[in-house]
Protein backbone atom coordinates (compact mmCIF):
# COMPACT_ATOMS: atom_id res chain seq x y z
CA UNK A 1 0.00 0.00 0.00
CA UNK A 2 1.42 3.35 -1.04
CA UNK A 3 0.16 5.01 2.14
CA UNK A 4 2.63 2.96 4.18
CA UNK A 5 5.51 3.97 1.96
CA UNK A 6 4.70 7.58 2.95
CA UNK A 7 4.24 7.00 6.68
CA UNK A 8 6.62 4.08 7.25
CA UNK A 9 8.93 5.89 9.66
CA UNK A 10 6.06 7.36 11.70
CA UNK A 11 4.30 4.00 11.79
CA UNK A 12 7.50 2.43 13.04
CA UNK A 13 7.58 4.99 15.86
CA UNK A 14 3.95 4.22 16.74
CA UNK A 15 5.13 0.86 18.09
CA UNK A 16 6.26 2.88 21.12
CA UNK A 17 2.71 3.87 22.06
CA UNK A 18 2.00 2.25 25.44
CA UNK A 19 -1.06 0.26 24.33
CA UNK A 20 1.00 -1.48 21.67
CA UNK A 21 3.37 -3.00 24.20
CA UNK A 22 1.06 -3.34 27.21
CA UNK A 23 -1.77 -5.05 25.31
CA UNK A 24 -1.01 -5.78 21.66
CA UNK A 25 2.51 -7.18 21.96
CA UNK A 26 1.87 -8.88 25.28
CA UNK A 27 -1.19 -10.72 23.96
CA UNK A 28 0.55 -11.81 20.77
CA UNK A 29 3.52 -13.19 22.68
CA UNK A 30 1.23 -15.05 25.07
CA UNK A 31 -0.58 -16.67 22.14
CA UNK A 32 2.66 -17.69 20.43
CA UNK A 33 3.55 -20.23 23.07
CA UNK A 34 6.67 -22.28 22.48
CA UNK A 35 7.98 -21.51 18.98
CA UNK A 36 11.47 -22.92 19.45
CA UNK A 37 12.63 -24.55 16.22
CA UNK A 38 9.54 -23.44 14.28
CA UNK A 39 9.21 -22.07 10.77
CA UNK A 40 7.10 -18.91 10.87
CA UNK A 41 5.69 -16.48 8.30
CA UNK A 42 4.84 -13.02 9.63
CA UNK A 43 2.36 -11.58 7.14
CA UNK A 44 1.96 -7.79 6.94
CA UNK A 45 5.18 -7.61 8.93
CA UNK A 46 5.72 -3.87 8.47
CA UNK A 47 9.16 -2.88 9.73
CA UNK A 48 9.66 -6.35 11.22
CA UNK A 49 8.90 -5.39 14.81
CA UNK A 50 7.08 -8.65 15.60
CA UNK A 51 9.16 -10.68 13.15
CA UNK A 52 12.18 -9.96 15.33
CA UNK A 53 10.34 -10.78 18.54
CA UNK A 54 9.28 -14.14 17.11
CA UNK A 55 12.89 -14.89 16.15
CA UNK A 56 14.10 -13.91 19.61
CA UNK A 57 11.50 -16.30 21.06
CA UNK A 58 13.37 -19.17 19.43
CA UNK A 59 11.81 -19.74 16.00
CA UNK A 60 14.37 -21.11 13.56
CA UNK A 61 13.17 -19.81 10.19
CA UNK A 62 11.24 -16.54 10.28
CA UNK A 63 10.12 -14.68 7.16
CA UNK A 64 8.39 -11.31 7.18
CA UNK A 65 6.21 -10.37 4.21
CA UNK A 66 4.85 -6.90 3.46
CA UNK A 67 3.38 -5.04 0.50
CA UNK A 68 5.13 -1.78 1.38
CA UNK A 69 8.62 -1.45 -0.08
CA UNK A 70 9.54 1.22 2.48
CA UNK A 71 8.45 -0.98 5.38
CA UNK A 72 10.57 -3.82 4.04
CA UNK A 73 13.49 -1.42 3.65
CA UNK A 74 13.22 -0.52 7.33
CA UNK A 75 12.96 -4.19 8.30
CA UNK A 76 16.06 -5.11 6.29
CA UNK A 77 17.91 -2.14 7.75
CA UNK A 78 17.14 -3.38 11.26
CA UNK A 79 18.37 -6.84 10.28
CA UNK A 80 21.65 -5.41 9.00
CA UNK A 81 22.17 -3.37 12.15
CA UNK A 82 21.21 -6.16 14.55
CA UNK A 83 21.40 -9.49 12.69
CA UNK A 84 18.98 -12.14 13.91
CA UNK A 85 18.57 -14.24 10.78
CA UNK A 86 15.15 -12.91 9.77
CA UNK A 87 14.30 -12.84 6.07
CA UNK A 88 12.07 -10.16 4.54
CA UNK A 89 10.10 -10.36 1.31
CA UNK A 90 8.46 -7.45 -0.50
CA UNK A 91 5.20 -9.03 -1.63
CA UNK A 92 1.44 -8.77 -1.19
CA UNK A 93 0.64 -11.13 1.68
CA UNK A 94 -2.71 -11.92 0.05
CA UNK A 95 -1.03 -14.01 -2.65
CA UNK A 96 2.29 -14.92 -1.10
CA UNK A 97 3.28 -18.58 -1.47
CA UNK A 98 6.22 -20.71 -0.35
CA UNK A 99 7.42 -24.28 -0.81
CA UNK A 100 8.41 -24.48 2.85
CA UNK A 101 5.38 -25.19 5.07
CA UNK A 102 5.28 -23.54 8.47
CA UNK A 103 4.11 -24.40 11.94
CA UNK A 104 2.91 -20.83 12.49
CA UNK A 105 1.62 -17.84 10.55
CA UNK A 106 1.17 -14.50 12.29
CA UNK A 107 -0.80 -11.60 10.85
CA UNK A 108 -0.85 -8.37 12.83
CA UNK A 109 -3.32 -6.05 11.08
CA UNK A 110 -3.62 -7.95 7.81
CA UNK A 111 -7.15 -9.26 7.57
CA UNK A 112 -8.83 -5.96 8.48
CA UNK A 113 -7.56 -4.54 5.17
CA UNK A 114 -10.01 -6.76 3.32
CA UNK A 115 -12.93 -4.64 2.18
CA UNK A 116 -14.97 -7.52 0.79
CA UNK A 117 -15.63 -11.14 1.68
CA UNK A 118 -13.77 -12.27 -1.44
CA UNK A 119 -10.67 -10.26 -0.49
CA UNK A 120 -10.79 -11.73 3.00
CA UNK A 121 -11.11 -15.24 1.58
CA UNK A 122 -8.04 -14.65 -0.59
CA UNK A 123 -6.02 -13.65 2.46
CA UNK A 124 -7.23 -16.68 4.38
CA UNK A 125 -6.31 -19.01 1.51
CA UNK A 126 -2.83 -17.47 1.41
CA UNK A 127 -2.32 -18.00 5.15
CA UNK A 128 -3.63 -21.58 4.98
CA UNK A 129 -1.37 -22.35 2.01
CA UNK A 130 1.70 -21.51 4.08
CA UNK A 131 0.82 -23.85 6.94
CA UNK A 132 1.35 -27.52 7.40
CA UNK A 133 -1.69 -29.49 8.65
CA UNK A 134 -2.18 -28.66 12.30
CA UNK A 135 -0.25 -25.41 11.96
CA UNK A 136 -1.56 -22.32 13.69
CA UNK A 137 -2.67 -18.88 12.55
CA UNK A 138 -2.52 -16.01 15.05
CA UNK A 139 -3.94 -12.64 14.04
CA UNK A 140 -4.33 -9.23 15.65
CA UNK A 141 -7.30 -7.45 14.12
CA UNK A 142 -9.67 -4.54 14.32
CA UNK A 143 -12.38 -5.59 16.75
CA UNK A 144 -15.32 -6.44 14.50
CA UNK A 145 -17.40 -7.21 17.60
CA UNK A 146 -16.99 -3.60 18.76
CA UNK A 147 -17.05 -1.30 15.72
CA UNK A 148 -16.89 2.45 16.31
CA UNK A 149 -20.15 4.40 16.23
CA UNK A 150 -20.80 6.87 13.44
CA UNK A 151 -21.25 9.79 15.82
CA UNK A 152 -19.41 8.84 19.01
CA UNK A 153 -16.11 10.43 20.02
CA UNK A 154 -13.26 7.97 20.16
CA UNK A 155 -12.89 6.67 23.72
CA UNK A 156 -9.32 5.61 22.97
CA UNK A 157 -7.76 9.01 22.26
CA UNK A 158 -5.95 9.18 25.60
CA UNK A 159 -3.98 6.13 24.49
CA UNK A 160 -2.77 7.92 21.35
CA UNK A 161 -5.26 5.99 19.24
CA UNK A 162 -8.46 7.08 17.51
CA UNK A 163 -10.80 4.89 15.50
CA UNK A 164 -13.44 6.59 13.38
CA UNK A 165 -16.20 5.03 11.28
CA UNK A 166 -16.44 6.58 7.81
CA UNK A 167 -20.09 6.40 6.72
CA UNK A 168 -22.70 3.87 7.85
CA UNK A 169 -21.72 0.57 9.42
CA UNK A 170 -22.05 -1.87 6.54
CA UNK A 171 -19.82 -4.61 5.16
CA UNK A 172 -16.77 -2.89 3.70
CA UNK A 173 -17.20 0.36 5.63
CA UNK A 174 -13.92 2.20 6.15
CA UNK A 175 -12.57 2.58 9.68
CA UNK A 176 -9.97 5.30 10.00
CA UNK A 177 -7.13 4.78 12.45
CA UNK A 178 -5.20 7.74 13.79
CA UNK A 179 -2.07 7.23 15.87
CA UNK A 180 -0.80 10.29 17.75
CA UNK A 181 2.78 10.51 18.93
CA UNK A 182 4.00 12.18 22.12
CA UNK A 183 5.06 15.29 20.19
CA UNK A 184 1.65 15.78 18.63
CA UNK A 185 2.30 14.38 15.17
CA UNK A 186 -0.31 11.93 13.87
CA UNK A 187 -0.67 9.42 11.07
CA UNK A 188 -3.89 8.14 9.54
CA UNK A 189 -4.81 5.09 7.50
CA UNK A 190 -7.98 3.16 6.76
CA UNK A 191 -9.00 -0.44 7.22
CA UNK A 192 -12.41 -2.01 6.73
CA UNK A 193 -15.27 -3.53 8.66
CA UNK A 194 -16.45 -7.05 7.99
CA UNK A 195 -18.79 -8.89 10.36
CA UNK A 196 -17.53 -11.69 12.64
CA UNK A 197 -19.56 -14.26 10.69
CA UNK A 198 -17.81 -13.15 7.49
CA UNK A 199 -14.46 -13.87 9.11
CA UNK A 200 -15.54 -17.29 10.34
CA UNK A 201 -16.96 -18.26 6.95
CA UNK A 202 -13.80 -17.17 5.10
CA UNK A 203 -11.50 -18.98 7.52
CA UNK A 204 -13.59 -22.15 7.41
CA UNK A 205 -13.81 -22.11 3.61
CA UNK A 206 -10.03 -21.67 3.37
CA UNK A 207 -9.49 -24.81 5.46
CA UNK A 208 -9.17 -23.59 9.02
CA UNK A 209 -10.82 -25.11 12.06
CA UNK A 210 -10.99 -24.42 15.81
CA UNK A 211 -11.39 -20.68 15.25
CA UNK A 212 -11.17 -18.77 18.51
CA UNK A 213 -11.57 -15.08 19.27
CA UNK A 214 -9.31 -13.91 22.09
CA UNK A 215 -9.59 -10.59 23.91
CA UNK A 216 -6.48 -8.51 24.44
CA UNK A 217 -4.68 -9.20 27.70
CA UNK A 218 -3.00 -6.54 29.81
CA UNK A 219 0.53 -7.35 30.88
CA UNK A 220 0.74 -8.22 34.59
CA UNK A 221 2.92 -5.25 35.56
CA UNK A 222 0.13 -2.85 34.53
CA UNK A 223 -2.84 -4.70 36.00
CA UNK A 224 -4.67 -2.66 38.60
CA UNK A 225 -3.79 0.60 36.86
CA UNK A 226 -7.11 2.37 36.19
CA UNK A 227 -5.56 4.15 33.19
CA UNK A 228 -6.32 1.04 31.14
CA UNK A 229 -9.97 0.69 32.17
CA UNK A 230 -11.47 2.54 29.18
CA UNK A 231 -9.44 0.54 26.68
CA UNK A 232 -10.41 -2.77 28.25
CA UNK A 233 -14.06 -1.76 28.68
CA UNK A 234 -14.40 -0.94 24.98
CA UNK A 235 -11.56 -2.79 23.24
CA UNK A 236 -10.90 -1.56 19.69
CA UNK A 237 -8.70 -4.56 18.91
CA UNK A 238 -9.09 -8.31 19.14
CA UNK A 239 -7.08 -11.38 18.28
CA UNK A 240 -8.08 -14.68 16.77
CA UNK A 241 -6.44 -18.04 16.34
CA UNK A 242 -7.18 -20.92 14.00
CA UNK A 243 -5.74 -24.31 13.14
CA UNK A 244 -4.98 -25.51 9.63
CA UNK A 245 -7.13 -28.53 8.81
Amino acid sequence: MEVYDRIAREYQQSKQLPFRSALEAYTLLQLLGDVRGATVYDLACGDGFYTRQIKRAGATNVTGVDISSEMIRLARQAEREHPLGCRYVHHDAADFTSDQPAELVTAVYLFNYAGTASQLLKMCHAARGLLQPGGRLIAVNDNCFNPPGDDDPSPWSKYGFERILIGPLIEGAAIRYRFSGPEGHAIEFDNYYLAPDTYVEALTTAGFRDIRWVDLMLEPARQGDTFWDDFLKSPPLITFTAEAG
